[in-house]
């Protein structure tokens, strides 16, 4: 997990070779294979629900926690949105079953998750940090500290990152999945992607499974999904006919 792939520009762009590590590949290919075979059976969506988070586990507890700034589980959030957003819209709104209306509040508060992120981690970086701890130390929050780590003075509320390799002003933790620090400078930005993402998530979930399976109405106009045996027979069939006809 150590070692690192030099990956050649092909399109001849100023930037030049780039150095992309082997954990930040592995979820571009991961997540779309257990995907893959967890659509197959309803068995096959047992075994990867319940074992994807126990080889998430494993490669960090063994690998990943060695490494000072992996990029897997960035990697992981965005080959997960991206693969999630190419299955809605390429397979289930062709269904016809979802409003427009419905798919624009899903793209709405998918954006949003991604631009809060994005913030998120924009007022994350050193700079910002380092202009927090400043801010911090002129209104007089306390005398200042010093760091043993970085050997800066840092308000008695800023704890050190050792894998930002800063010091952080009012540190919550530091969230793996976005690749930096939560604390003072990005905590709002932060609730709101979480706001976002849940909201895009719960609501994608329901009209994926209210369009590809059996519905029942919960209250009024709300669906819930109700039977989706049949989404396994149709991939069978369609896996079937594709067989046959390269045949």
């Amino acid at each position: 997990m150590t070692m690192w792939e030099r990956l050649r520009n092909p399109c001849g762009w100023r930037a030049g070779a780039k150095q992309i590590s082997v954990d930040a590949m592995i979820p571009i290919f991961a997540v779309p294979t257990l995907a893959i075979i967890a659509a197959q059976t309803v068995l096959c969506t047992i075994i990867i629900f319940i074992a994807t988070p126990i080889l998430v586990y494993y490669l960090h507890h063994n690998f990943l926690r060695f490494l000072l700034r992996t990029k897997f589980f960035l990697m992981w959030t965005i080959t997960s949105v991206v693969m999630l957003m190419l299955i809605f819209e390429i397979s289930v709104v062709p269904l016809l079953e979802i409003l427009l209306e419905e798919n624009l509040v899903f793209i709405m508060c998918v954006v949003g998750g991604i631009w809060c992120g994005y913030m998120t981690r924009l007022n994350a970086d050193s700079a910002t940090q380092e202009g927090s701890l400043t801010q911090g130390l002129e209104l007089g929050e306390g005398s200042g500290e010093l760091c043993i780590t970085c050997r800066r003075r840092a308000p008695p509320k800023a704890h050190h990152c050792r894998m930002c390799q800063t010091c952080i002003l009012n540190r919550e933790y530091h969230c793996k999945w976005l690749d930096c620090c939560i604390g003072s400078s990005n905590l709002k930005w932060y609730l709101r992607c979480l706001f976002f993402s849940a909201i895009a998530f719960i609501y994608g979930s329901n009209l994926t499974m209210t369009s590809v399976c059996h519905p029942f109405k919960l209250i009024g106009t709300v669906l819930l999904p109700d039977d989706c045996s049949d989404v396994y027979h149709q991939l069978e069939n369609t896996t079937l006919s594709i067989i046959q006809s390269e045949s």
